[in-house]
């Protein structure tokens, strides 16, 4: 039977490395009966391989009103699109992490039956794939990506103030989890871990091709670098209080982001710092144990913690003032060295643009002077020609 693998995230779960993968792979995939489709549908600040985005996009009048018919005209294209490419493959893989959002805010409660109801007509079972981190890294993760990002709610909020009611995202799994159970069936849902400890072999693109029912090989191809850089060390701390300057505009939000984030990968040896001490993060999980155990006897078949809740080896971060010095001195040579080469790029347009101007100029005063003596141009003309 044809079957619709719709991966729903969660947010902060290697969603964006997985579309990377998939697109990379996409012929690869197709050779094993899968279809990665890409659509035509073009969303401001959404990268075109979120296929699955036309699902989760919420469309606005000018009055701030949902436009609803304009989201149905989106889904109504987008599910032609699935069934056109079930003509070519026997399975099609969608993934927008936007999905698990507009379910557990109730903003398109009726989405997941919507799509079985389509499933269910065109002859075609629907898998639902979720990864969920644990909630101590998700909540880390997710106010650094706030930052990084900026002009936004939240992103100049302090770790402090964000951590005593992180209320995005929904951290509480056990509740959406059952809303997409209620739509689409237990046994039709591939519920997984985020974790290099938990992903098959250690890999999240093995597993998640194993959760797709596919045998990996090395034929497929994973790009080096990280998808979605995070701000690591004073770099956070600096790019918030740059998000705080009254009319940052967008161009210069993003100069700032990609300056910070620059700077984070030069410091790969930080990347095991989190914000929570270890007593910090046991007291953060414990809110959620129970819903967590919950979800690992009815999803997993086991009675104990869905994660790993020895934290022992955190080390938090700590605003130190003399590395913040040393930092800062880094952003602003990062800064200036940028500026020069983008000063040195506009120079060398500008002359390329002078050159061009002067070769008008000639070419201009060429044609001027033949409009103004016509007779000259001709035997000019009639000369070269007896030459030839």
């Amino acid at each position: 039977m044809k079957t619709l693998y719709l991966h729903i995230g969660t947010s902060k779960t290697g969603t964006t490395s997985i579309q990377h993968f998939c697109t990379e792979n996409a012929e690869i995939f197709e050779k094993k009966g899968y279809s990665y489709p890409i659509f035509p549908h073009k969303f401001k600040y959404t990268n075109i391989m979120r296929n699955a985005h036309f699902l989760a996009h919420r469309a606005y009048n000018e009055d701030d009103s949902r436009n609803l018919l304009e989201e149905e005209q989106y889904f109504r294209q987008g599910m032609d699109f699935v069934l056109d490419s079930f003509k070519k493959a026997d399975n099609v893989i969608l993934s927008d992490e936007g999905i698990w959002s507009v379910i557990f805010k109730g903003e398109k409660p009726e989405l997941l039956n919507k799509i079985m109801k389509e499933a269910s007509e065109h002859n075609y079972a629907v898998k639902v794939i979720v990864y969920l981190r644990r909630q101590d890294g998700m909540a880390d993760s997710w106010w650094n990506q706030k930052i990084k990002v900026g002009g936004r709610l939240f992103s100049t909020i302090s770790w402090e103030e964000y951590v005593k009611n992180p209320v995005n995202p929904e951290m509480n799994y056990y509740r959406p989890l059952k809303l997409v159970e209620e739509a689409v069936g237990k046994e039709n849902m591939i519920v997984r871990r985020f974790g290099r400890k938990y992903f098959k072999n250690g890999s999240l693109f093995e597993d998640f091709v194993d959760a797709l029912g596919m045998e990996y090989s090395s034929r497929f191809i994973v790009s080096e670098g990280q998808r979605n850089i995070s701000l690591l060390g004073n770099a956070h701390e600096i790019k918030r209080v740059l998000n705080t300057l009254p009319e940052l505009s967008n161009a210069d939000n993003t100069f700032f982001r990609r300056i910070t984030a620059g700077m984070s990968e030069q410091r790969p040896d930080l990347k095991s710092e989190t914000m929570f001490s270890s007593e910090e993060a046991l007291e953060f999980m414990e809110q959620y144990r129970e819903s967590n155990r919950k979800i690992m006897q009815e999803y997993f078949g086991k009675d104990e913690d869905l994660f790993d809740m020895d934290f022992s080896g955190n080390k938090k971060w700590v605003l130190d003032h003399t590395e913040m010095e040393k930092d800062i001195i880094l952003f602003m040579g990062r800064a200036i060295v940028e500026l020069r080469e983008e000063n040195k790029e506009l120079k060398t347009r500008m002359g390329e643009m002078e050159k061009e101007m002067v070769r008008n100029k000639k070419v201009l005063k060429e044609l001027q002077e033949k409009k103004t003596n016509p007779l000259k141009s001709f035997l000019s003309s009639a000369k070269k020609d007896g030459q030839d």
